[in-house]
């Protein structure tokens, strides 16, 4: 009796640890968030692009990338770096033809969509030109500090001292100088005419919302001027 009652046990430990393996393998795995795709053309900084056929005031133009591991679909945008809007185009493909005003500075991204998540890949600038010239304008200025939103704690004091900064960048590289506007309105009001630098600090009152922008000015005289953004200090 005591051997039958043993082989009892066994076997129903056998047929649990069975179920137990079975119902493992009906588990699902959970699916990588996507890997970071590489942006190919158009490339970095170009100064002039030929596009694949011209109508009017546009060009159509060719995006090309990498393929993200683990992704189902992508996300190219587009920004005009003028107007600050963003066109947005979803494909399964790693590459997209889209029509473009010409004589404008864009900025463009690829985010990589699965189920799981998506990552964002860097940011590349060109410069559509529909005729050939000597000298581009700079890039408009990508303002990084204070970040847009930014509340900056006075700590009771009535004056704080911001430091702002930003990247410049230009086809041709030549850019000569920027100048820094900032005003409590709309970011008109110039404070520095013209400097190097890609830092500057102003002493600031507390209590106040601060609006500001850069404008790029390269050797041949030609301009660009930055998004405007804004801040609080309380």
């Amino acid at each position: 009796m005591q051997t039958k009652h043993l082989f009892t046990i066994l076997a129903v430990s056998a047929i649990l640890l069975l179920a137990g393996c079975s119902g493992s393998k009906d588990t699902p795995v959970p699916v990588p968030t996507p890997g970071i795709t590489t942006l190919s053309l158009p490339a970095n900084n170009m100064a002039c692009l030929k596009s694949s056929s011209t109508i009017g005031s546009s060009a159509s133009v060719t995006f090309t990338w990498s393929a993200a591991s683990n992704a189902d679909s992508y996300k190219l945008e587009i920004k005009n770096l003028n107007t600050q809007t963003i066109a947005s185009y979803t494909t399964s493909s790693v590459t997209f033809t889209a029509s473009l005003d010409m004589n404008v500075p864009y900025s463009w991204d690829v985010i990589a969509i699965n189920a799981t998540g998506k990552t964002t890949s860097d940011s590349w600038k060109f410069y559509l030109s529909g005729i050939a010239s000597s000298s581009y304008a700079p890039f408009p200025a990508d303002l990084t500090a204070p970040a847009l939103g930014t509340i900056i704690p006075s700590k009771s004091a009535a004056t704080v001292v911001v430091t702002f900064q930003w990247k410049g960048s230009d086809p041709d590289n030549d850019i000569a100088s920027y100048a820094l506007y900032l005003d409590n309105t709309n970011g008109t009001t110039q404070v520095i005419a013209s400097q190097t630098a890609v830092t500057a600090s102003q002493t600031l009152e507390s209590g106040k919302t601060y609006y500001w922008k850069v404008v790029t000015t390269d050797k041949a005289g030609n301009s660009s001027t930055s998004a405007i953004s804004s801040f609080q200090i309380n």
